[in-house]
């Protein structure tokens, strides 16, 4: 039973007003550079409300009291604040009376539009890619499946360039819209569809399994908690089996992230994703000290003084074929002046080869044995790294 929609022509007319959009390029430095957040209070305003097994995410909490089940989903923003507080009611049971004025999702959602190429992921990492009714910036996806989708018409682009197709968006005739939240607000295009729309900050998440952890949040709207509860414990437990290979090594080798951009190099704070990947790897990362989630910017001097003579410098780019280290250093002649420049140890991922963006998030367990392979190739012998390798 869903609650009925607006007409075709009445979405129309209410999307077609001017609006303003978020560009694609701010969503990609979000997730490469605000990949965290402080890790914020949520606390159960009832003493019987039971949290189903959650324990890396912060940005969202599925709890259930009386019988009846909620999805929360938090601003990275503002501590405490919701942005989604919805009832998760399956479709073949009547809806009570006392519901009929609450937020709510029906389930299983079988028309979905997901405006990331993580919430799509997620839907195919549960073999629900018949589902996936709307992407956008299609002209980004790797996966073959997606783009046979696009292909075939099963599949539509709703956003380009950071701009919402309103006219296509409302044909879809969608159950859900998952979109990548923006602390300016909702796009109005969004707001106007009728659709209900959830917030999937995964991004900010600052542990690499509690970005993975988001696969339970697709689990819940299709109706397949169980499926994403394996999956996530079968994720979880070899990277925790990973990471405890490296806890009592000697010796830790230091590691810097990233390159200059327009006059400020961009560093992972040291309660950040990456750095959190470089500790659970074995490495000393040279800003752990910081107690920043997000990246913080630094002058090129700052890093040449501090990561001069690390033994591991990481990056990770869209980039062709022969791109290499003398590439690097006609970027910018004082890269060279690094020891791992010099030594060759730059652990280099080309995001337009490896479809970084839309796999790794449920492979973490793959990026911590790529990063321990190249760091500590001695524990694990024979590993062929698939996202992350040294430039050559």
């Amino acid at each position: 039973m869903r609650q009925g929609k607006l007409s075709l022509n009445t979405k129309l007319e209410i999307l077609l007003f001017p609006t303003h959009f978020k560009s694609f390029i701010l969503i990609l430095i979000c997730s490469l550079y605000f990949g965290c957040v402080p890790e914020v209070k949520k606390p159960v305003s009832h003493t019987d409300a039971n949290d189903h097994l959650q324990t890396y995410a912060k940005g969202f909490r599925i709890v259930e009291l009386h019988s009846i089940r909620k999805l929360l989903i938090y601003s990275p923003w503002k501590e405490d604040e919701l942005l989604n507080n919805y009832v998760i009611w399956p479709d073949s049971l009547p809806l009570p009376d006392s519901l009929k004025s609450t937020p709510i999702i029906f389930t299983p959602v079988k028309r979905l539009i997901a405006l990331s190429s993580t919430q799509w992921a997620a839907a195919l990492q549960l073999n629900a890619i018949e589902g996936i009714k709307g992407v956008s910036e299609a002209s980004y996806i790797q996966n073959e499946q997606i783009q046979d989708r696009l292909k075939s018409g099963e599949t539509i682009e709703v956003a380009v360039n950071g701009s919402y197709k309103p006219e296509l968006i409302v044909g879809i005739h969608a159950d859900l819209m998952a979109y990548s939240p923006d602390p300016s607000g909702i796009p109005e295009v969004l707001s106007r569809s009728g659709y209900p729309l959830l917030a999937w900050p995964d991004y900010f998440e600052n542990h690499p399994l509690g970005r993975a952890e988001w696969i339970k949040v697709m689990g819940l709207l299709l109706q397949r908690e169980n499926e994403a509860a394996i999956l996530f414990d079968s994720i979880a437990g070899s990277y925790n089996k990973l990471k405890n290979l490296t806890t009592d090594l000697n010796h830790r080798p230091t590691i810097f992230a990233d390159k200059e951009f327009s006059g400020q190099w961009y560093v992972p704070g040291g309660r950040s994703y990456m750095a959190c990947l470089f500790r659970d790897a074995g490495a000393d990362y040279l800003w752990a000290d910081n107690t920043s989630t997000a990246s913080f910017p630094l002058g090129i001097e700052a890093i040449l003084n501090k990561a001069h003579k690390a033994d591991f410098w990481r990056m990770a780019q869209a980039a062709n074929d022969i791109y290499g280290y003398e590439n690097l250093r006609q970027e910018n002649e004082i890269y060279a002046s690094f020891e791992a420049f010099q030594q060759k140890k730059i652990i280099f991922c080309n995001t337009a080869k490896t479809a970084y963006f839309e796999k790794s998030q449920f492979e973490p367990q793959i990026v911590l044995s790529d990063f321990i392979f190249l760091i500590h190739p001695d524990l694990l012998p024979g590993y062929s790294p698939v996202y992350y390798h040294f430039l050559q």
